[in-house]
């Protein structure tokens, strides 16, 4: 099984851009980590890295998530493993919050409170994401089988 650290080697990760870029066949070309992928990477949990697009993008949610991770460790051994983390992900193309992320997330948030379901703000933002750019929401997380009922981003269970 490829590691992360392995996958993310590959320098090739083109700029993204906005819009459904084929629900059905790009959104498995086109991935955005959530930082839980990157969080069991660095615990050193399986994850099926075969399911991974060919292409991976980090959100500024992940990033922000990664350094609270590296402020708030106890010891130096924890704060340089959280470090290596963070740096793993410092080449990779940042998709960015802009209008048209606001609104997936607006439609997002709206969607799963008429289905009774919600998510956290930093899983709704990166979600929205995902949707405005038009890839696949990459994650480890079961929280975000919330969107499976909702027109929300493809989600890929690693």
């Amino acid at each position: 099984m490829t590691s992360v650290t392995e996958r993310l080697d590959t320098p090739a990760y083109p700029a993204a851009t906005f819009g459904d870029q084929s629900r059905q066949e790009g959104a498995v070309r086109y991935g955005l980590l959530d930082t839980s992928v990157l969080v069991a990477e660095e615990g050193a949990w399986p994850l099926f890295t075969h399911r991974f697009p060919e292409y991976l993008y980090v959100s500024p949610i992940t990033l922000a998530e990664l350094e609270a991770r590296v402020l708030s460790a106890r010891d130096e051994h924890t704060r340089a493993r959280r470090q290596q983390t963070l740096d793993l992900v410092a080449g990779m193309t940042v998709l960015e919050i802009n209008g048209q992320v606001a609104s997936c997330w607006s439609s997002l948030l709206v969607q799963l409170a008429a289905l009774g379901r919600r998510l956290d703000a930093n899983h709704l933002w990166t979600a929205a994401i995902a949707h405005a750019y038009g890839v696949a929401l990459v994650t480890t997380d079961t929280d975000l089988i919330a969107l499976a009922d909702v027109d929300g981003p493809v989600v890929i269970s690693v």
